[in-house]
């Protein structure tokens, strides 16, 4: 079990790596940069911002997973807001953050350990999107790619996943 707080969600159905989670609603901290499409400073951003850089000046529990988005030409990177501050969560100093709400609802899931490769996010997606389609339901969103551990985690040991929105198609 980690020791970092987890968005909570419900699982629907769970078949070998793959699961359907219903998400309760959380909020993020979301990185945005067009000038860095690459997200090169998104976790170093919401790093400063965790670490105090915020218009409170309070330094903030570090949550799991990071969440990276692809939208188009750029990337986002979000960072899960703790549960104590769902009424008043710090606002970001930094111009490249903003505060989101994750809607609840349905999501599909593919759990892998190792490094997130490029080519392995790919394979993991096309898994999903298969498995999905069997199950009857449609994909809704871009991919999220999901990372619960810190950098010196040995890979055989990370846990990180491939999520999209979806609903039924019944």
């Amino acid at each position: 079990m980690s020791k970092y707080e987890t968005p909570n969600y419900d699982i629907v159905m769970k078949e070998e790596e793959f699961e359907i989670r219903k998400y309760a609603d959380f909020f993020i901290v979301e990185y945005e940069n067009s000038d860095d499409p690459e997200i090169k400073n998104g976790f170093g951003s919401l790093f400063k911002y965790i670490s105090s850089d915020n218009e409170e000046k309070e330094k903030i529990s570090m949550t799991v997973p990071v969440i990276r988005e692809e939208t188009g030409k750029n990337q986002k990177m979000a960072f899960v807001v703790p549960g104590k501050y769902r009424d008043k969560i710090p606002e970001p100093t930094n111009s490249n953050l903003t505060i989101k709400k994750f809607e609840e609802g349905l999501f599909g899931s593919i759990r892998y350990s190792g490094f997130s490769t490029t080519a392995k996010e790919l394979k993991m997606k096309n898994n999903l999107e298969q498995w999905l389609l069997e199950k009857g339901y449609q994909q809704q969103s871009t991919v999220l790619v999901a990372s619960y551990n810190a950098p010196l985690v040995p890979p055989m040991l990370r846990r990180n996943e491939i999520l999209v929105r979806i609903h039924s198609n019944d």
